[in-house]
């Protein structure tokens, strides 16, 4: 008994000394700090009126205006290639000589029967003349020196000299007719481009056979000016033709086309719309445009893609604020207006398209205002911030 009170006590001693070595000699508490809240950074931005120009692109396809397949009007042997295989030419340039020896022949012959029917006509003349004379004479003289069947004779052969005048006139216009084919024929036995561009291989070499019904001679396409096709919806077709009649221009004065390569490049010209198609694609809701590009420098080639970029020539300049500036809420559409004491105030605004870093106002601000375009989400309004730039 004796011995557990003895180890109570000392218990009891070896704590209160833990407790008092504590108190003296272990850490101090340090009293907790106030902590400040600074203002809340944001970056501010303003309201302005700027030239508003969005750029839509679209893909389009390189085509020539005009190509055109050479083909002979005559049958006959090539004598002469007269082209280098994919240079340019010109509108009447010559491309190829048709062996002309058997036209010559014939536009001869024709000639000289020309002039045998001419000759026909003058003896015609001459015997129409001699009949008429008679028959003149026969009328004017006295019934009792001519009878009715001399007179009969005689108006029967004025009238087989006018039949034979009138046939060998007719034989005139049909040899001339005959010497007309042959001046045609004997004319293109030089084939000649019907228009400028450039032509391709030559599918037909000295001494093949050729004819009009056979396989074209050689290809030109017209390559400047040329020719970029592209849809656009017909959205984007109401809002072209909104666009130029605010202005009060045509369709093709109001907007600006450009064109980038595919080698990321853009095309140093601006593009003319010849017209767009006369319907809508009911399929893909989509108006096919052509428009026109300058391009002596043939940087353009049939066939190609490239991206068509598509502005308005005369933008309008509108009310606009940094997109930055808009928040989306379940209430609406606001931004944070920064107010003359450092604080900041919530506005409902109505907005429209946004490009180049700018959101166009449709209602709800004025030009120059100052609003919140970083910093925003931990606003609330009355809120005193620190603008920073």
């Amino acid at each position: 008994m004796k011995s557990k009170v003895v180890n109570f006590v000392a218990a009891v001693v070896f704590v209160a000394v833990g407790w008092f070595g504590n108190q003296v000699f272990g850490p101090k508490e340090r009293p907790r700090e106030v902590v400040s809240v600074a203002d809340p950074a944001v970056a501010v931005g303003e309201v302005k009126t700027v030239e508003f120009n969005p750029v839509t692109e679209y893909v389009g396809h390189v085509e020539p205006i005009q190509e055109t397949d050479i083909l002979p009007q005559i049958e006959g042997y090539v004598k002469t290639v007269c082209f280098t295989e994919g240079a340019f030419v010109r509108a009447g340039d010559v491309l190829f000589e048709i062996d002309p020896e058997q036209y010559e022949a014939s536009r001869k012959l024709r000639y000289s029967e020309v002039r045998s029917a001419e000759a026909k006509v003058t003896v015609a003349l001459a015997e129409v003349d001699r009949a008429e004379r008679y028959y003149k004479r026969l009328t004017s003289a006295d019934d009792r020196g001519v009878t009715a069947t001399e007179r009969d004779t005689a108006e029967t052969a004025l009238a087989s000299a006018k039949a034979a005048l009138n046939a060998a006139r007719a034989e005139v216009e049909q040899s001339k007719a005959a010497a007309a084919i042959a001046d045609f024929n004997m004319k293109h036995t030089v084939v000649r481009s019907p228009i400028s561009g450039r032509i391709g291989k030559a599918l037909r070499h000295v001494g093949d056979y050729v004819s009009p019904s056979k396989t074209p001679l050689a290809q030109v396409v017209q390559i400047d000016p040329i020719r970029v096709v592209f849809p656009i919806t017909d959205k984007d077709y109401g809002a072209w033709q909104a666009a130029a009649e605010r202005g009060g221009r045509e369709l093709k004065d109001s907007r600006r086309l450009r064109l980038r390569l595919a080698d990321g490049s853009e095309y140093g010209q601006t593009g003319v719309i010849d017209f767009g198609n006369n319907k809508v694609d009911r399929e893909t809701a989509t108006v096919v445009m052509h428009v026109s590009f300058a391009n002596a420098g043939g940087a353009l080639l049939p066939d190609a893609f490239v991206r068509v970029l598509s502005d308005e020539s005369h933008p309008p300049r509108l009310l606009t604020v940094p997109s930055g500036a808009i928040e989306r809420t379940a209430k609406g559409v606001h931004v944070w207006l920064l107010q003359a004491d450092g604080t900041v105030k919530a506005a409902e605004v109505e907005i429209g398209a946004a490009w180049n870093g700018m959101t166009v106002v449709a209602k709800g601000l004025e030009e120059g205002t100052k609003v919140v375009v970083a910093g925003g989400f931990k606003l609330r309004d009355g809120m005193k911030v620190n603008v920073v730039e």
